[in-house]
């Protein structure tokens, strides 16, 4: 048994011209013909056109009001569903997927005031650990690319500014000192310089243990009696240029409020 297709198109087009009345087709249609126009993509390559047009032979040499009129609505139908035919060429099929702003902002009834704000790359989700062992702690990562996490941690301190805590040197130091203590890691070292922007301090570096190599992004704030602190990790291998974009914008969007 043949299978049946539905054209809702073509029973839009016939729709249409039915409503305009059976007297519309009084001429002779033997001599129908219908002329389809492509015309090639414009010279930036990004457009190309379909144009459809449909006359009689009678009509042609009728100059009526209705006849015009008739001939008009025909017209417009047919761009109608050229238009809707007309698929969409790949130059216009950009990329809308964009970033969005995270915002961890107080309630008026929390213990802790503290807030921030950051804006995680296209695509990354947040989550929360089961386990936290900060006072506050949140990780961003795709859902789809293993080893590529963003996290941030809040944790209440007694100092009231950053350099109280030591110079950008001593800090990495610290740091650095902590993630080669951890368990299966064999060596760390210093990917820059660490940098003190004044407000904050930045601190990238790399390790290297049994579960592979990482690179890490730190950003790390005090404000208001907290510790504020953005790791970003990756594997060293997927660092790539993109990804350093996609880290340092990021970082540069993270701000205690």
């Amino acid at each position: 048994m043949p299978r049946r297709m539905r054209l809702p198109l073509c029973a839009l087009a016939i729709a249409f011209l039915a409503s305009i009345g059976a007297d519309a087709f009084h001429h002779p249609i033997a001599s129908l013909q219908s002329r389809v126009h492509r015309a090639g993509a414009r010279a930036d390559g990004f457009t190309s056109t379909l144009c459809l047009s449909i006359t009689t032979d009678a009509d042609l040499n009728e100059a009526s009001p209705a006849c015009q009129q008739r001939r008009a609505m025909i017209r417009q139908s047919s761009a109608a569903i050229a238009a809707l035919l007309l698929p969409t060429s790949p130059a216009f099929a950009e990329d809308t997927q964009q970033s969005e702003p995270y915002t961890r902002a107080p309630a008026p009834t929390d213990k802790f005031q503290f807030g921030y704000t950051l804006t995680p790359p296209p695509s990354f989700v947040a989550s929360n650990k089961p386990l936290k062992t900060h006072l506050d702690e949140i990780n961003f990562a795709p859902p789809d690319v293993r080893g590529y996490t963003i996290g941030i941690t809040v944790d209440p301190v007694r100092i009231s500014k950053l350099q109280e805590f030591g110079t950008p040197e001593e800090v990495a130091a610290r740091v650095v000192t902590a993630e080669v203590n951890r368990d299966g890691v064999f060596e760390v070292t210093l990917a820059k310089d660490p940098k003190d922007s004044g407000e904050c301090y930045d601190i990238e570096y790399i390790s290297d243990g049994k579960r592979g190599t990482k690179h890490f992004v730190t950003r790390i704030y005090v404000k208001g009696g907290f510790l504020y602190v953005l790791t970003a990790q990756s594997k060293e291998a997927e660092y790539d240029k993109q990804r350093e974009k996609d880290i340092a914008e990021c970082v540069n969007s993270f701000r205690p409020l």
